[in-house]
């Protein structure tokens, strides 16, 4: 995989990482709060459980907060996961991409050829304009 994809990856995984785990956050307060109707409506059911815009966790830790300090904090323990986690994702990642570096030819991969692949690509053969010399064999 080249570097610019691993760091396209990286990118869209780290804010994956972020979004999924402020998601949970949002969900996991709303679950703790018991779906009162106070947090809004849902943006959307799902198998009948409300289901909330992943930014709402913050709305409702400015409003609410005072009320249930110790499940915000909870929520807010799993939204800073996303974080830890995606630090830690992008670090990997930049190592991968790091190492990625050394598969690179911007300025050429040309080598010279082993007898095995001039047997493979039928220059050692008897017929043919002499291209040159390899070992004992001359190219044909």
């Amino acid at each position: 995989m080249s570097a610019t994809k691993i760091l396209w990856g990286q990118i869209t995984l780290v804010f994956a990482i972020v979004l999924v785990t402020l998601w949970a956050a949002t969900q996991w307060t709303a679950w703790r709060l018991g779906y009162q109707l106070q947090l809004g409506p849902p943006w959307f059911e799902l198998a009948g459980v409300p289901v909330y815009h992943p930014p709402a966790f913050f709305w409702w830790w400015y409003a609410y907060d005072a009320y249930a300090p110790s499940i915000f904090v909870e929520g807010a323990c799993i939204a800073a996961s996303g974080g830890l986690i995606s630090i830690a994702v992008a670090i990997g990642m930049s190592v991968w991409r790091a190492r990625e570096t050394k598969n690179v030819a911007t300025y050429g991969s040309a080598r010279w050829a082993t007898v095995r692949e001039a047997r493979n690509a039928g220059l050692l053969g008897l017929d043919g304009v002499v291209l040159g010399k390899l070992g004992s064999d001359y190219l044909k």
